[in-house]
């Protein structure tokens, strides 16, 4: 068994290849991977009913619409589905009259469409790919935390405890990290998984918002309603402009940090 760590999860197909699961640990994206690992990377699309249920079936569905002539493209197509169909959808409709070929993403947690572009680039594909997939509130985790925490971009967190108040606050916030994009980046973060963070950013263990400077390692904790964005927005704000504090490393009395 080619398993590294634990917990991991494989799908093992009788006379066929291992798949491993690369995504959070919730039964609403193992079932989504299951389902993708049991049908062809590629998916062909004839009708129009199929390619609008085909649009709405995943989170990330990618759409190529290819000349039938244009070989090259759909193996480069179909070359990156084999790389990514375990997260992510791939469909191809054939166009013999369309002016040209194209390939699109939809993303339909942001509610976002994008298009790849200069598909002449050997890296246009990937690009795309990229693009669309980023979240707007990524979940902070092990494989990706050098990545934002060496962003240059100062860390907005959000330690939750349970899957519903990740997502609500994910839905609330979005607007308020989209328009604090090229300063700020906005993370959530497992309280279970990082145990001792809540202690080190002043908040309480059972969740909180803070922000933290990654210039000098100022922290200012979020004191205000966790599901009010204009509060947030204001505290945001108020830290740009000197007027919050940062933490002292101190809890108030009763303060539930253990």
């Amino acid at each position: 068994m080619d398993v590294v760590s634990f917990p991991a999860i494989r799908l093992y197909e009788k006379d066929g290849p291992t798949t491993r699961y690369r995504g959070p640990r919730k039964a609403s994206t193992i079932e989504a991977f299951v389902k993708r690992a049991l049908r062809p990377s590629v998916q062909d699309i004839t009708e129009q009913q199929q390619l609008d249920d085909f649009l709405t079936s995943d989170d990330y569905v990618f759409l190529a619409q290819l000349h039938s002539d244009d070989e090259s493209l759909d193996a480069r197509f179909r070359n990156l589905a084999e790389e990514y169909s375990d997260r992510y959808s791939f469909g191809v409709a054939s166009s013999p009259d369309a002016s040209s070929s194209g390939i699109w993403c939809y993303n339909n947690v942001d509610e976002s469409e994008h298009t790849a572009t200069d598909l002449d680039d050997a890296n246009s594909l990937k690009k795309l790919v990229d693009l669309c997939t980023a979240e707007v509130i990524p979940q902070l985790t092990r494989r990706n935390e050098l990545t934002h925490l060496s962003s240059g971009r100062s860390l907005v967190f959000y330690l939750y405890k349970t899957e519903a108040q990740r997502e609500a606050y994910t839905k609330n916030l979005k607007g308020t990290a989209q328009r604090y994009a090229e300063f700020l980046t906005f993370v959530t973060v497992d309280s279970n998984e990082y145990p001792d963070m809540a202690r080190n950013l002043g908040i309480r263990s059972t969740g909180g918002l803070a922000v933290q400077n990654v210039h000098n390692g100022q922290v200012f904790p979020f004191k205000g309603d966790i599901t009010s964005p204009s509060e947030i927005d204001q505290f945001i704000v108020a830290i740009s402009e000197g007027r919050a504090q940062p933490w002292d490393g101190t809890f108030d009395e009763g303060h539930d940090e253990l």
